[in-house]
């Protein structure tokens, strides 16, 4: 089951959104546009995280994503255990060894025993990344899921993301100002301008998208560093 919206209007202090319809499906959809365009007012919106008129339908067992994801109470490993048990139901010994799997596959894996609260900003992103994977979700809500981690660690983490959708036919949306997330994750883009959708269609078409922003992502993209 993918994640599809008709008629969704939703409303953020005078910030109005409106989209006719959307789909998004294990290929993964990617939602671009300028800062306030209403990218993460979609997503929240798709998941169910925020009020919107009109008809959402998405899978019962989903996970979300943030930049600045919040932690819980207690150690890295219990923090991904104690939501993957809620979720899943499962006895605790498969539940522990799947988080400390997934963990390490996150690079979290010399933190397991380490008060959540204690870890920097990337690495309580890599560990959202875990937990969202714990769950085994059927649809994922990523906003910006790598912006706080090192360069040199995301090619890595988005295989595993990459890996996990297309290996389970989980639905993706993702909100994010990266093209190589965009490319790497998602065949389809949607564009936003205030709003309102001005391109649909696949990530491989966004020359085509005669939109500023996306011109600009992609000039951006094409331009190779200088000695200074």
């Amino acid at each position: 089951m993918g994640v599809t919206a008709r008629g969704l209007i939703a409303g953020r202090g005078t910030f109005v959104l409106d989209v006719p319809t959307f789909e998004a499906d294990d290929g993964g959809t990617v939602l671009l546009g300028p800062n306030g365009a209403g990218k993460t007012t979609l997503l929240l919106s798709l998941h169910g995280l925020i009020a919107a008129s009109g008809v959402v339908e998405r899978p019962f067992r989903s996970a979300s994503v943030f930049a600045r994801p919040s932690v819980l109470r207690g150690s890295v490993l219990w923090n991904v255990a104690i939501v993957a048990t809620a979720v899943l139901g499962r006895p605790d010994g498969d539940v522990h060894q799947r988080a400390l799997d997934i963990l390490e596959g996150v690079g979290l894996g010399d933190t397991v025993d380490k008060d959540a609260r204690t870890l920097s900003t990337g690495q309580r992103q890599r560990l959202a990344i875990a937990r969202a994977l714990a769950v085994e979700p059927e649809a994922l809500f990523l906003d910006e899921p790598f912006a706080n981690i090192d360069a040199d660690a995301r090619p890595a983490l988005r295989a595993l993301v990459s890996s996990y959708v297309q290996r389970t036919k989980c639905a993706l949306v993702l909100a994010t100002s990266s093209l190589l997330d965009a490319m790497a994750l998602c065949r389809n883009a949607v564009v936003l301008q205030h709003g309102h959708v001005v391109h649909t269609g696949p990530v491989t078409t966004l020359g085509t998208a005669n939109d500023p922003y996306a011109e600009a992502l992609l000039a951006e993209a094409s331009v190779a560093p200088t000695p200074l």
